[in-house]
């Protein structure tokens, strides 16, 4: 029997390209009439992969706004003891990007150009399954819960938002070491989390 990880997986990939596109198109909107992220400097973005809700008309317009965009790296190999992410700057019409160990294109890795991720105002953070307590189920890799946990960002953590398709939604018991969202964002609704309301 598949794991849940496979099931959303592959439900996710299920999904044609209109309703991708009207999916993303849809975050946008949501993304950009919201005064928590809108208002913010810094953005960490990911690009998608594996049938992910596409952030990247969000990311266009945060870049016609002069927003300062960031996309993960994955630095094993190449920093010694070096295992959550860091985030390289990104320009989308200039950047060239290559397919880390995972098959996920990520820019060429410059140390110079990344910044540590308690720098970020927002963060959008792809992932597999979501609950309404800000629950995430990633791809099993931990880099995310790692990079924000409050250990590595004592002073200062972004905003961390969860984007998704509303079929991702789930129930969830997390792991100990799971970091909660503030915010998941469907193509449907805004939910903000208990984390958020505390």
């Amino acid at each position: 029997m598949p794991s849940l990880r496979q099931q959303l997986r592959s439900t996710r990939r299920s999904l044609g390209q209109d309703k991708q596109i009207s999916a993303a198109l849809a975050l946008a909107r949501r993304l950009s009439t919201d005064l928590k992220i809108i208002r913010g400097k810094r953005f960490g973005f990911y690009l998608p992969n594996d049938g992910e809700i596409d952030p990247g008309a969000f990311m266009d317009l945060c870049q016609q706004m002069n927003k300062e965009i960031y996309l993960p790296v994955v630095p094993e190999g190449r920093l010694p003891l070096q295992t959550s992410l860091l985030f390289q700057s990104f320009n989308p019409g200039t950047s060239q990007l290559f397919d880390n160990r995972f098959g996920i294109p990520e820019p060429a890795f410059n140390m110079r150009e990344c910044i540590q991720p308690k720098m970020l105002d927002v963060v959008f953070m792809p992932l597999v399954g979501f609950d309404r307590d800000g629950n995430r189920l990633g791809m099993g890799g931990g880099y995310y819960d790692q990079t924000f946990s409050a250990r590595a960002n004592a002073f200062h953590r972004p905003l961390l938002i969860g984007l998704a398709h509303s079929i991702q939604e789930t129930t969830l018991i997390p792991d100990p070491w799971d970091i909660p969202m503030d915010i998941v964002f469907t193509e449907n609704e805004r939910i903000e989390t208990s984390r958020l309301r505390r």
